[in-house]
């Protein structure tokens, strides 16, 4: 059985040099892969309802330690920070990778995230051990200004809620209605109506072409060519204009990456035999932990696998000093951050 953290990891803030606040939170352990959000439409708490995105964090703090944050007038982070163009989106990674990583962080750019993650890898290239776009593009005028995308976000300015269920449900299909029901009410968490049609006229002057021969890191760039919103010219022009890039293909069910991707990522070479402790524990151990999980007490987890109380205490025993937590809270949360399979 597959454990899942029911609650995102606890909300932390960061100040920008500029003054504005900028929430994040922390899951896993390993390399810091720095999760740069679709801009104006991520929340860092409310996509945690999202079971296909949900998903995909743990399984790469199996790897990594993910890091993700919300730009400043979006999501938790705050509202009032001022415009939102790319110099001051760059801002915002620079304040959270320097809280979180002494070392080069692996960046990842999530659709128009990818934007200010290009801009701040040229800028900062040894800060930078891998950059990886997901369904991203260099420039607004010829990815926003296209017919689709135009139509709905011209929708924004006349009926809000009509508009993020239908980008939700352009981008997912109706095949996937309840998911992309969860989407559109994450968009409403993260943004009002008011403030969407600000960043809108902000965005168009978005353009980080001139910084692709500028990035040295070496890039991995994902096309979910499952999504009618994403553009496979634009995700080849990254490539084209990355030295070096590799672009990846894919289908996701749910708008959110899946194996193929993650083997992908994990195929940079990093996150890679990264110790979490859970490889040490014997069969029993493991057994005992994932009962603990489930909120199960000493007794109850006696009764349930035929053994004393006092062979699990001593399981447990083992089990702390193992994973290298000191009681049982601790050892809930590394067994959900580190994914325990329960087999």
């Amino acid at each position: 059985m597959r454990l899942m953290a029911s609650n995102p990891p606890p909300i932390r803030y960061v100040r920008t040099g500029d003054g504005v606040d900028i929430a994040y939170w922390k899951l896993g352990r390993g390399p810091v892969l720095l999760h740069a959000p679709n801009v104006q439409l991520g929340h860092a708490r409310a996509e945690w309802s999202v079971e296909g995105m949900r998903r995909w964090y743990e399984r790469l703090a199996r790897h990594f330690t993910v890091v993700r944050y919300d730009h400043r007038g979006g999501g938790l982070s705050s509202r009032d920070g001022g415009a939102q163009s790319i110099d001051a989106l760059v801002r915002d990674i620079d304040a959270v990778a320097d809280r979180v990583s002494p070392e080069p962080v692996v960046l990842l750019g999530w659709l128009s995230g990818g934007l200010p993650a290009i801009a701040w890898a040229a800028q900062n290239p040894s800060r930078v051990s891998h950059l990886v776009l997901w369904s991203s593009f260099a420039r607004d005028v010829t990815h926003g200004q296209a017919p689709r995308l135009k139509a709905l976000f011209q929708m924004a300015a006349t009926d809000w809620e009509l508009f993020t269920e239908s980008m939700s449900q352009a981008a997912l299909g109706w095949r996937n209605a309840d998911e992309a029901r969860r989407w559109a009410a994450v968009c409403r968490d993260a943004t009002t109506q008011a403030e969407f049609l600000s960043f809108l006229r902000i965005r168009r002057g978005w353009d980080v072409a001139e910084y692709l021969g500028r990035v040295r890191a070496p890039t991995l760039i994902f096309h979910d060519r499952s999504n009618p919103l994403v553009s496979g010219e634009r995700t080849r022009e990254l490539a084209a204009g990355i030295a070096g890039a590799r672009l990846v293909t894919c289908d996701t069910a749910d708008g959110t990456p899946g194996d193929d991707a993650l083997e992908a990522v994990l195929e940079l070479g990093l996150g890679e035999g990264v110790a979490s402790g859970l490889e040490e524990l014997s069969p029993r151990e493991r057994e005992v932990l994932a009962l603990v999980v489930e909120g199960a007490k000493n007794a109850e987890i006696a009764e349930r696998l035929f053994i004393s109380v006092n062979t699990v205490t001593r399981h447990l025993t083992h089990v702390y000093s193992k994973l290298g937590v000191t009681g049982r809270a601790q050892a809930v949360r590394h067994a959900l951050e580190q994914g325990l399979n329960d087999t």
